[in-house]
């Protein structure tokens, strides 16, 4: 399968100057001299002619007329929203396609909305968040939004559960947070955490002076294997393309591994100042700290556009009760305490993320670990810590993607995976596409290196393009039980009782039939204590009754009455204990027809709405 590349218009292998050594590249000159090609699988690198055509292009449709797709790949930024468009084209009733943002670089940021909107708008309904690459390299993460899209617009209809789902809530899905970062990974094997954005990492006063390149132009940007008498390393006694540490009586020759590259920035060291720099999942505004405590942070909160359209959507979309953060890789999840004194996090609140996340180790066997365990030793500026101070919600960091000893088998039977047994693995497996044997190259200033070794892009980030549906497919019963687990409300039929003089009473009952209550957690209590008792300012805010009257009055107040959180079933929250309210309102019916209509706007727990109900 191909896509669309964007490759740095570059010599391949460093010339001229370079052997004098020191050389400055100007800043911002690898983005500067981008230009479109094509890409495709493993088997050729990262280039290939042709490509993939976007939405409104006329070519091969990346959606089939039953919605697969082919999984076993990655895709880049335009063919993931021709997949987009095309679920789109293929399921109007379920899908609005729209755009929050755009990038660093200009790149529009997409997200689908999903739901039945024959059963109500998005906004109307308790909703899931998902996104993911917002780390450039972990790719399988775009994957994992996009498979979990397919499979709930495949399955309205077909499965019982999804259908309940769509019909009763809604999803936000975000496969490329980062669609800058993960470009230029997918199409030059770059090395960079997160945005594009120029940062002096080495502090020489030229930003991105020293990136990785490709030396040999094969597509990857993989090791140097250079002879170094110091060197901690080894070739392996029985395999001598791997390398093993050196210890002491150890006999030569020695050697010291390094990114393929040059010094382009004369400070000594070979690819010392890469792409970008800047972590966004360290850009958001709540536990934000400076480079001197955070590094790679920002220059401040939310300076980054793709941040800031997550902040500035999640916080214009008061429904939303779960955050689904994907990254890449290791096989676990992070999930809360994340920026925060982990002693400071509320124990009910504890109890119950460990009890959502037990969920997901039972399913896979894969353990769910806290992101923060020092009070100050910690990340800081997380979106999931974000998410959960400013709005109680319970978010969660899935690191797809298992290291390959985890899935290699013990192929040569001495009791223990290797990585001979990679090797093994790889050949049986994969025709050795994703281990290059190391090769002489000439270097400009190291003379005689080897290139070579492991594409880790692909063995060891993320799977091989053959596993990665397998992948894919172990994360979906966790996103549909967390997707279940959220407030959901209930409104009984408004009732009306005539009281005299025309005047009416009108009874309104609402109910939390969801696990979660609507204040989703303790932290969702907190607020402004005002002097009468009353709780203002809450971090997610309580049900609003409204009664609308046509013909009539309402008699005491304005028909608008804030309730108290209601409780779900679930065993850890201390906080609220009524699953259901009821409202009493009286009206004066003024002459000629009158009628009400009542309005639930639950946030976390959906908006309700009545049919007209006349006054008699």
């Amino acid at each position: 399968m191909r896509s669309s590349s964007l490759r740095r218009g570059r010599p391949r292998k460093a010339t001229g100057p370079l052997l004098q050594g020191r050389t400055l590249l100007p800043a911002g000159w690898f983005l500067a001299g981008w230009f479109l090609v094509g890409c495709s699988g493993p088997e050729g690198g990262l280039e290939a002619e042709g490509r993939s055509p976007g939405p409104g292009q006329n070519g091969p449709t990346l959606v089939a007329a039953d919605g697969s797709v082919d999984w076993n790949t990655f895709h880049d930024h335009a063919q993931t929203v021709q997949i987009l468009g095309e679920f789109a084209e293929l399921y109007p009733h379920l899908t609005n396609l729209r755009v929050i943002g755009q990038s660093y670089l200009g790149a529009d940021i997409h997200l689908m909305e999903v739901t039945n909107f024959e059963t109500g708008p998005a906004e109307e309904k308790p909703a899931m968040y998902i996104d993911g690459g917002i780390h450039a390299r972990e790719l399988t993460s775009s994957q994992v939004a996009l498979y979990a899209l397919a499979y709930l617009l495949n399955g309205y209809g077909n499965d019982s559960r999804v259908t309940d789902l769509l019909d009763t809530r809604a999803f936000y899905i975000r496969p490329k947070f980062n669609p800058d970062g993960s470009d230029l990974v997918l199409h030059e094997d770059q090395w960079l955490r997160s945005t594009v954005r120029p940062l002096d990492e080495n502090e020489d006063g030229i930003v991105d002076s020293d990136p990785p390149m490709d030396l040999d132009g094969d597509g990857r940007i993989l090791q140097m294997r250079v002879p170094d008498p110091a060197g901690e390393w080894r070739k392996d006694t029985q395999d001598p393309r791997i390398m093993v540490r050196r210890e002491a009586g150890d006999a030569g020759p020695f050697y010291r591994l390094e990114r393929e590259g040059i010094d382009g920035n004369g400070d000594g060291r070979i690819a010392s100042d890469g792409i970008g720099g800047i972590d966004m999942n360290r850009n958001f505004p709540r536990n934000w700290d400076r480079a001197h405590i955070q590094d790679s942070g920002g220059a401040f909160p939310l300076s980054e556009p793709e941040t800031y359209a997550t902040v500035e959507f999640i916080d214009a979309h008061r429904n939303i009760y779960s955050i689904y953060h994907g990254h890449t890789s290791g096989g676990f999840v992070f999930r809360l305490p994340s920026a925060m004194n982990p002693d400071s996090l509320d124990r009910s609140d504890l109890d119950l993320i460990v009890h959502l996340g037990d969920y997901y180790t039972r399913d896979t066997g894969r353990p769910v670990v806290p992101s923060a365990t020092h009070p100050t030793d910690r990340r800081y500026g997380t979106l999931i810590q974000w998410g959960y101070s400013d709005h109680g919600i319970i978010g969660w960091v899935p690191e797809f993607s298992p290291p390959p000893a985890q899935w290699v088998p013990d192929l040569n039977g001495d009791g223990e995976v290797t990585e001979h047994d990679w090797h093994l693995y790889n050949e049986q497996e994969f025709g050795g596409r994703y281990f290059q044997d190391w090769t002489p190259y000439d270097h400009p200033q190291l003379g005689e290196v080897e290139i070579g070794g492991w594409w880790t892009l692909f063995w060891g980030q993320n799977p091989p393009w053959e596993r990665v549906e397998r992948e894919l497919e172990v994360q979906i019963p966790w996103i549909l039980h967390l997707a279940e687990q959220g407030p959901l409300l209930e409104m009984d039929e408004p009732r009306t009782t005539p009281l005299g003089e025309g005047i009416h009473q009108v009874e309104v009952t609402v109910r939390n039939i969801g696990f979660l209550p609507t204040n989703l957690t303790e932290r969702g209590l907190e607020g402004r204590t005002m002097p009468d008792g009353r709780v203002m300012r809450q971090v997610a805010r309580s049900p609003l009754v409204i009664l609308e009257v046509e013909g009539g009055t309402v008699l005491e107040g304005n028909g608008r009455v804030r309730i108290p959180h209601l409780a779900g079933a679930s065993p850890f929250s201390p906080g609220v204990s009524e699953r259901e309210r009821t409202v009493r309102f009286q009206v004066g019916r003024e002459a000629g027809e009158g009628e009400i209509r009542v309005v639930i706007e639950g946030e976390k727990g959906g908006t309700l709405r009545s049919g007209p109900i006349p006054l008699p």
